[in-house]
């Protein structure tokens, strides 16, 4: 019920929303600059529309520091309508405490509820939305909510900061009815997070310690490089920072981020810039039964016969400066001008093909491109095609595509042109040679029988691991499908791409821009240009029946101009349905 303290807010925000001003009298300032974006984001003002993510993560650091601080609070607050919520960084609900049973099945109405996201370019003003933009507490009541859903209700939120970073972790919110408890409940909720804050210094201290300590008796045990990592700190000692320069001290902790999380002791080999084979013996630490990081002991493993490179190399059509694909890219250049034929290994798309090219490319040879996939037999004939390609003109490169999938014969036939290249006159040999293998190479046999022909093997990173290049990647691919038109990417486009997995890597990234120039002629493109698999916030993997049922949807939501209803009718489901299935499958609707 509107009571009549009520009306003067509520006839400000009918006022706003009728004719959006950049200033609006008698309303505070935080919340007309929050009317303001949720207008610019095109907030629905009627119901409020959370993205739904279904695996949030519950065991992080804020979660298991938060459990017993809001559990204390809970039985402090047991006799009063108010629920506790506690929100990661981007706003998503992790947990949710009420022991009233009429506010709970409230909150439930409006989607305030664990698993939902309540960031202001999804329902618009609220307590923990706009805490979140505006990085300070504030409380937000009845009308200063942008959606009316939200009327009812009065939110506290304050921002929760990571004592060692010192970054936005979350937020800690205090809901209850509106006008029931005004700036106590903002007090309350400020004390809770600053408890929260407590907590994790002092467990984060403690995972530190241990690290520290078995840092320091990995020390004590022998010489050599030794690095101690985990998400908030990386140890290095003096024997790693005179081994290794900074180029390569770079690449060895990128080697870390892969292991630090593992249970289990593991040993990976590194190929460093410099041209060191490094190899990193990951041992994990715990404080009591919490993993504080991992150790790692560092020995050299073997030194490339390649020349140095320059640090800024930058070979033709490829761009990047993620300290793994610059070492990729210096370790295959160096390994032509050494003479030694060379394996890329890595996922597929990932550009081993395009680097093998580039570097024929830059040293004015002609590629020639040979793939295993497309000889499904007459293996005899298209090894003696191979053979004369490489004595017409000037030798060649010859990148032979996906050497794994050879079958016997033609794994025989080709080690037997192998052989004979190998004791044949320059001008009866590639100038080059260039194999490339999936991650998981589908033969064997490849491993005993081809291997030895090659003498250094490169490991091309897959696009998840390079994320930051997306910055220089997207202009380059897109000016590709532009023809020359004015074509860029928002920002909001760019964080959408950075989120996602990437599990075809840069071909993937390349087909999404291709089909996305096709959707946009000009200007710029927006997330709701991409295509539906891009336009999606869940991080779980859709079988193939959820993916067909969400492209129906985006495509349906895309031809009636975002109108949920409308799509709903078209295909066939009810409102309630199709706004559970948005939800669901965290599709970045169109609101226009």
């Amino acid at each position: 019920m509107t009571t009549r303290e009520d009306r003067p807010m509520r006839d400000l925000r009918e006022m706003f929303l009728s004719s959006p001003l950049p200033e609006v009298p008698g309303v505070r300032d935080v919340i007309s600059a929050s009317w303001r974006r949720a207008v610019e984001n095109r907030v629905a003002a009627d119901a409020p529309d959370p993205v739904f993510v279904t695996d949030r993560d519950e065991e992080s650091l804020l979660a298991h520091c938060a459990t017993p601080v809001l559990a204390n609070l809970s039985e402090e607050m047991a006799n009063h309508p108010v629920a506790i919520l506690l929100t990661d960084a981007n706003g998503l609900v992790v947990s949710r405490v009420s022991t009233d049973g009429a506010l709970t099945s409230g909150l439930d109405s409006i989607s305030l509820a664990p698993g939902y996201s309540y960031a202001e370019e999804s329902v618009g003003t609220n307590g923990i939305g706009t805490a979140l933009e505006c990085q300070k507490s504030v409380l937000v009541s009845g009308f200063e909510h942008f959606n009316s859903s939200l009327t009812e209700f009065e939110c506290a939120g304050a921002p929760i900061i990571h004592p060692i970073r010192g970054h936005l972790a979350g937020v800690l919110d205090l809901t209850s009815w509106a006008d029931t408890s005004g700036p106590l409940l903002l007090t309350l909720a400020r004390t809770t997070a600053k408890r929260i804050e407590e907590a994790m210094l002092a467990n984060t201290g403690a995972r530190e310690l241990s690290l520290f300590r078995e840092y320091l008796a990995s020390c004590q045990r022998g010489s050599g490089a030794i690095l101690a990592v985990n998400e908030d700190v990386v140890m290095v000692n003096s024997h790693a920072e005179e081994l290794y320069d900074v180029t390569d001290r770079a690449a060895l902790i990128t080697h870390t981020a892969d292991l630090v999380g593992s249970t289990k002791p593991v040993t990976v080999v590194a190929d460093l810039p410099s041209g060191t084979i490094a190899r990193l013996e990951y041992r994990p630490v715990y404080s009591g039964t919490t993993l504080a990081g991992g150790v790692f002991r560092v020995k050299n493993q073997a030194h490339s016969r390649r020349r140095a490179t320059r640090k800024d190399l930058q070979l033709p059509g490829l761009v990047g400066a993620n300290p793994q694909w610059r070492q990729a890219c210096a370790t295959a250049d160096g390994s032509f001008a050494d003479g030694s034929w060379l394996v890329l290994s890595g996922e597929s798309g990932v550009g081993k093909t395009a680097m093998a090219r580039a570097v024929a490319v830059r040293h004015g040879r002609r590629p020639v491109l040979v793939d295993c996939t497309a000889v499904a037999d007459g293996y005899e004939e298209w090894v003696e095609d191979l053979a004369d390609d490489v004595t017409r003109g000037e030798p060649p490169v010859v990148v032979i595509r996906r050497a794994d999938a050879l079958t016997e014969d033609g794994l025989h036939r080709l080690t037997d042109l192998l052989t004979g290249w190998q004791g044949a006159p320059p001008d009866q040999a590639p100038a080059w040679l260039v194999a490339t293998l999936g991650d998981e190479p589908a033969n064997p046999d490849v491993q005993g029988r081809l291997m030895p022909f090659f003498a250094h093997t490169v490991e091309v990173p897959p696009l998840r691991h390079r994320l930051d290049d997306l910055q220089r990647l997207v202009p380059h691919l897109l000016a590709r499908h532009a023809a020359n038109r004015p074509l860029t990417v928002s920002d909001g486009c760019l964080r959408q791409l950075m989120r996602l997995p990437w599990a075809g890597n840069v071909r993937q990234l390349d087909q999404v821009l291709a089909d996305a120039a096709r959707r946009r002629r000009s200007g710029t493109i927006e997330v709701t240009d991409l295509p539906a698999e891009c336009r999606t916030f869940t991080r779980r993997q859709l079988t193939k029946l959820e993916s067909i049922e969400r492209d129906a949807i985006v495509r349906s939501l895309a031809a009636n101009r975002g109108n949920k209803e409308h799509a709903a009718a078209d295909l066939g489901m009810s409102r309630a349905t199709i706004y559970r299935k948005i939800r669901a499958f965290g599709i970045v609707a169109d609101h226009s």
